[in-house]
């Protein structure tokens, strides 16, 4: 098990630019689907911009050993997917979860840290990862 605490060498840059990556593969297995290709594009459009402000308040900090492990398992998890439909699933969710695991939030490009405060003032957000992140 992976100490929380324990920190790693890898800088939110860095493993944010994996998870895009990985992101970006994903979204070409869904755009497969040649009836869902419009709707794949809108959330990669909404999504991809999400994941890459989570390194925003400060690309060069390095995470905590957890954080990395987090997002490496969730890449590791969208890397098994074979099914383009099961991939049009996962790009709504995975963002999340690349979230949930570095502290921020994914659902206002830009947002990074800050839109996790904004979640916490709003006690009427029914998003369940406010929820998980224990915003309300």
């Amino acid at each position: 098990m992976t100490d929380p605490e324990q920190s790693s060498t890898a800088t939110a840059a860095e493993v944010v630019e994996r998870a895009a990556e990985a992101y970006s593969t994903l979204a070409e297995l869904a755009e497969t689907i040649e009836d869902e290709w419009q709707y794949v594009t809108d959330l990669v459009d909404l999504y991809l911009p999400g994941i890459r402000s989570l390194a925003e308040p400060d690309p060069r900090c390095v995470l905590a050993a957890a954080q990395v492990a987090a997002v490496d398992e969730a890449i590791a998890e969208i890397g098994l997917i074979t099914d383009p439909h099961k991939a049009i699933d996962w790009l709504s969710t995975f963002p999340h979860v690349v979230g949930m695991a570095l502290g921020g939030d994914v659902d206002g490009a830009g947002a990074g840290d800050r839109a996790g405060a904004a979640a916490a003032a709003d006690p009427d957000d029914d998003s369940p990862f406010g929820a998980l992140r224990g915003f309300r």
